[in-house]
């Protein structure tokens, strides 16, 4: 009896790892699928005046049954990308998404977020709800699981925002998703003026990007996310063991955000409530992510294996040497013009 029972078992055993694997080879990826859709919980919204010149209003996405609960929620604060608000139908999934898996998110339509004070302000405005017995949200918030994430100029803000001594309330966050988030020369230049210095940063972080040329750059330009100065560097300069990357395969600068959004809740789910079956997403030799096809360049902060030089852009090339010197050329002339002006104008001619 005992062996046609270890048989049974060792038959059994066998069958499941076959499983696994025809799962795997199949492109059935478990986290990835539960999170594409939208979670149990109804989802309402509640607008708050900012009292700001720059931006209107804050809003706080919810589950509809949150005062039939007694227990917290966790919070994602969110930063929108240059240009953008809280309306663009991709945030509004991704807030909605949040809130129906059982998340209290907040956002806002500020269009210049990358300096993390507009999110930095709704955080307190929603720490103070939590504070307000008056309010829905009075004892809701789960203080210890804080997240905040963005895209594009936002991922700025998410970096920005947990960054140590840069807001008033940096060390409120406990993990970061940037989505797209620009090169840090990019968010430094005058196009964006919204830099940071991610090595401030020590909460556990998820940098994501696309493979398309906006994002990855070309032999002519940086472009906003490159593999290597975007995801690569700011990945080492986190001061966090548990920073992931990875590019979604064919996505760009315009679609990331829904490409990548079933992971950013896993993500969340992981660090900030410790899900097991989010982490198997993240952790282990099997973790799906890597093993995902739709996703390339997955690495984390013990990864041996990263690629040097992996940006299709070179300033030293022959080519952008050339386009660099011409500018440069321009440059000098038109600052000679301007001082020819001056002089002009200090003779009252």
């Amino acid at each position: 009896m005992k062996k046609v029972l270890s048989v049974f078992l060792a038959m059994l055993f066998c069958l499941l790892t076959v499983s696994l694997a025809v799962s795997a080879a199949d492109g059935v990826y478990p986290v990835e699928e539960k999170f594409s859709q939208n979670g149990p919980n109804e989802v309402e919204t509640m607008t708050f005046d900012s009292g700001e010149a720059a931006y209107t209003y804050y809003k706080i996405w919810y589950p509809k049954n949150i005062t039939a609960s007694s227990g917290t929620y966790p919070v994602v604060v969110y930063c929108n990308g240059t240009g953008m608000t809280d309306a663009d139908a991709t945030t509004v999934n991704l807030m909605t998404a949040l809130a129906s898996w059982g998340y209290i998110a907040i956002s806002n339509d500020h269009e210049s977020s990358g300096n993390a004070d507009s999110a930095s302000k709704g955080l307190d405005l929603l720490l103070a709800l939590n504070e307000d017995p008056s309010s829905i949200f009075y004892n809701k918030v789960n203080v210890d699981a804080i997240g905040i994430c963005g895209f594009s100029q936002g991922g700025s803000g998410a970096i920005n925002g947990a960054s140590e001594g840069k807001q008033p309330n940096s060390d409120k966050f406990k993990s970061i998703c940037a989505l797209s988030a620009p090169h840090k020369g990019l968010a430094a230049s005058i196009l964006q003026n919204t830099p940071y210095d991610a090595s401030k940063v020590s909460v556990p972080a998820f940098l994501v990007a696309g493979t398309g040329s906006t994002d990855a750059g070309s032999a002519a330009s940086s472009g906003i996310c490159p593999l290597g100065t975007g995801l690569i560097e700011n990945m080492k300069q986190i001061n966090n063991d548990n920073v992931v990357i990875g590019r979604y395969t064919g996505a760009d600068h315009g679609t990331i955000q829904a490409s990548a959004q079933p992971y950013v809740i896993a993500w969340f789910n992981w660090t900030l409530l410790n899900d097991s079956f989010s982490a198997t997403a993240f952790v282990g030799e099997d973790a799906e992510l890597y093993r995902n096809g739709n996703w390339q360049d997955v690495y984390n902060k013990q990864s041996e294996d990263l690629p040097e030089n992996p940006d299709p852009y070179n300033p030293n090339s022959g080519e952008n040497m050339a386009a660099t010197k011409v500018l440069l050329k321009v440059a000098k002339l038109l600052a000679k013009f301007l001082a020819i002006l001056g002089k002009l104008f200090s003779i009252g001619l």
